[in-house]
């Protein structure tokens, strides 16, 4: 899985232009930390509003992507509390002043990580408390642009997805071509089939996937050719 590897600590932008109900909505794609995680930035010129999903490390290079675009970082988002997802959260935050969103599970690890620490040789994460705790369900209002929070544990019991803009933030849930792992403490097959499965049947087929790992993909394009959803009883 994903997570396993190790890769060379080097960041770099991947930029994808998207337009939603005529609002320009645009993607920025970083890999970011020792595990290159990808962290998204979210923003419409318009209105400036923007918001970050995942800064799991590097915030000084995220932060750069912010101050370029000219929108500024209202809110942060995280999907689940592994270190190379959390990693750049407080000094993001503070270089912004964005509100954190996250899981009451993301919230526990934030306050004291070093008693989380999952991959050994990871940077130390400094500690910080999330503003605003979420449930799954609920509808965030980012200065206009929408973002929906959706319960979908599997690859940990807190684990969030994100909708907006016609595309879902999975963390660590669904991947181009494979699934989250489910052997690390709080993660269950099946619970993360049925999330994958809920997603599916809930949101239109060209519905653009942005995993927290490797290259984005659509919900029709996963439930096709994705070898881990073969068995899922469509």
């Amino acid at each position: 899985m994903p997570e396993s590897r190790l890769f060379a600590s080097v960041s770099f932008y991947k930029k994808t232009v998207l337009k939603e109900n005529q609002i320009g909505i645009e993607i920025i794609s970083m890999a970011v930390g020792p595990l290159q995680a990808n962290s998204y930035l979210i923003f419409d010129r318009e209105v400036s509003a923007g918001f970050v999903v995942d800064p799991g490390g590097n915030p000084e290079v995220i932060n750069a992507a912010i101050n370029e675009a000219g929108t500024g970082c209202q809110a942060i988002f995280i999907t689940h509390g592994h270190q190379d997802h959390i990693g750049g959260v407080a000094g993001l935050a503070a270089e912004t002043g964005a509100e954190v969103y996250a899981s009451a599970e993301v919230e526990t690890v934030l306050a004291e990580p070093a008693n989380f620490s999952l991959f050994p040789g990871m940077p130390a994460i400094s500690s910080y408390k999330v503003d605003k705790v979420l449930d799954g369900g609920e509808k965030i209002d980012v200065k206009g642009v929408e973002v929906l929070a959706l319960a979908t544990p599997g690859h940990s019991r807190g684990s969030l997805t994100y909708y907006a803009a016609n595309s879902l933030f999975t963390g660590d849930l669904l991947f181009h071509g494979s699934i989250g792992r489910t052997d690390l403490p709080g993660g269950s097959f099946d619970d993360l089939a049925a999330s994958v499965k809920n997603l599916i049947l809930r949101f239109p087929p060209d519905t653009k996937v942005y995993p927290g790992h490797g290259n984005s993909t659509t919900l029709e394009t996963e439930r096709e050719k994705n070898p881990f959803l073969t068995d899922l009883g469509w």
